[in-house]
């Protein structure tokens, strides 16, 4: 006779053991005996596809740092530019893991905000960046209690894409009201914002630093729920984690990368373009292009086993197979759009449409097939969201 077991409010992984011909136990001190095939999704996650993106964007922080300590603050920055936009690309994969360290402290087990330090777009604020221009604070503990909206990748793209030297604040802020930065003058600006991009870049690549730091042991906490060093108490506890971040296809790609945008939700006018992210830089599409490329790794589990080995094994081929048609769908729909979002709005608005409409249909499936099929929550962001 088989016994039902409730885990966490979920039966789940009761019917993953009852296809597989197993029995659900629990080990020594309550420890959860976790199906072969959860433990394997698990186990792949850090290796196969979180820490080799980390590794990656760490890697393309250190070329980044060298080209900013050679960059004069002048207009040649061809160099420095694509520096950034190979970092850049690197994270916008990783900005679909986010998961423990990398994730937000207040929602995320294990989070520690790493991800905004890194990258807090759309929390930015170019006058805010030119501020701490003119202020020249960079040294010693400044990092340590700087807001996220000053550090980072956003912070640099401000530095190393801005034309002219003007600045970003209203008359009346105070670099502008009291002549601080016209003190400064054209030589000066430039600079001024070179000094400013190193101490930036120095400490992106702490952070990165910190990140692969992070990693190199929370794997073996996302591999071990219910364990002393595990955030997890239970294995439906650390699946939802990369569960929740397939969903940044849905939170960051369709509401606020596109959605917003085009106007179809949190604008209150007809388009909003102002709200595109990479406005200095153009790479909007591009970095559409790295999201679907994380959003891949992780349900595939990159060369290891990822959620779409689990939907096999509870006999939902079915919805792997439609999930993976529909990214094709997306990425074939990218290369249409061969604009900047805020310039598509006005001279590609069809292929802009279509876009976003062929994410949609990756997260409706997100949202309804494999939330029903494993009885996982779905993130309290995107609960709710119908557009």
């Amino acid at each position: 006779m088989m016994m039902m077991v409730r885990t966490a409010g979920k039966f789940w992984l009761v019917a993953l053991l009852g296809a597989c011909g197993g029995s659900f136990e629990r080990g020594g001190a309550g420890e959860e005996q976790v199906p072969t095939e959860v433990a394997d999704v698990l186990s792949a996650a850090a290796p196969q596809v979180v820490i080799p993106a980390i590794d990656r964007f760490a890697e393309a922080v250190i070329q980044l740092r060298d080209a900013v300590e050679d960059w004069d603050g002048g207009e040649d920055r061809a160099s420095v530019q694509e520096a950034w936009q190979v970092a850049m690309l690197a994270w916008q994969e990783c900005e679909v893991h986010q998961i423990g360290p990398t994730a937000s402290a207040l929602v995320a087990p294990g989070g520690k905000d790493l991800r905004d330090t890194v990258y807090s777009w759309p929390t930015v604020n170019p006058c805010r960046v030119d501020q701490e221009t003119v202020a020249g604070d960079w040294v010693g503990a400044y990092f340590d209690t700087a807001l996220v909206n000053v550090r980072g990748l956003d912070a640099l793209e401000h530095l190393l894409f801005v034309e002219g030297t003007g600045n970003g604040c209203p008359s009346q802020v105070s670099i502008n009201s009291d002549g601080t930065w016209s003190a400064l003058g054209d030589s000066g600006v430039r600079s001024a914002r070179a000094n400013h991009a190193r101490a930036l870049a120095d400490d992106l690549l702490s952070t990165s630093a910190s990140l692969q730091q992070e990693w190199a042991g929370f794997g073996d906490a996302l591999a071990g729920p219910g364990t002393a060093s595990s955030p997890y108490a239970t294995s439906d506890e650390a699946l939802t984690a990369i569960f929740h971040g397939l969903f940044y296809v849905e939170t960051g790609v369709k509401d606020r990368k596109l959605a917003a945008p085009l106007g179809l939700r949190d604008c209150g006018q007809e388009q909003c373009p102002e709200s595109v992210e990479h406005l200095p830089s153009g790479l909007s599409i591009r970095a559409l292009e790295a999201n679907m490329v994380g959003f891949r790794s992780l349900f595939t589990g990159g060369e290891g086993a990822g959620m779409d080995d689990l939907l096999i094994e509870l006999g939902h081929g079915d919805l792997t197979e439609a999930i993976l048609q529909a990214t094709d769908g997306v990425e074939a729909a990218l290369p249409a759009v061969d604009l900047p979002i805020d310039e598509a709005l006005s001279s590609d608005l069809d292929d802009l449409e279509a876009l976003h409409s062929a994410v949609g249909g990756v997260t409706d499936l997100l949202k309804n097939d494999l939330t029903t099929v494993l009885s996982l929550e779905i993130p309290a962001e995107a609960a709710g969201d119908n557009d």
